[in-house]
């Protein structure tokens, strides 16, 4: 067994443009590194958000704590809390805002897919 940490001692702030006032902890390896997906924590500070933008690969972004919105291709925003998720499929356009804060665990992959309840 190995003990992982995603807490915010464990996350960092990235240079990237497409993130606003948001932490990431990372939980695996990065998919350049040879693995089939990869899953980390995201932290929204209050009015934080990920700009709209192209999925590379298909995600799945599930909160576990606070509330935001979240759009897709259509650019509706739509409301989600704690113990709802959204799946974008890889070349979708999307963005996630909060005004409160909001953490959350994504997960990205070539082979990712939703479970769909039949």
């Amino acid at each position: 067994m190995e003990r992982l940490s995603f807490g915010a001692d464990a996350a960092f702030s990235p240079a990237e443009e497409l993130l606003d006032g948001v932490t990431i902890a990372p939980l695996t390896a990065p998919t350049s590194a040879g693995a089939p997906f990869r899953a980390a924590v995201f932290r929204l500070a209050a009015g934080g958000r990920i700009v709209r933008h192209p999925a590379t690969v298909p995600q799945i972004l599930a909160v576990l704590e606070g509330n935001g919105e979240v759009s897709g291709s259509d650019g509706v925003a739509q409301a989600i809390g704690p113990g709802e998720a959204v799946f974008w499929e890889a070349g979708e356009e999307h963005e996630t805002t909060s005004a409160i804060g909001l953490t959350a665990l994504i997960l990205e992959g070539d082979a990712l897919e939703p479970y769909r309840r039949l």
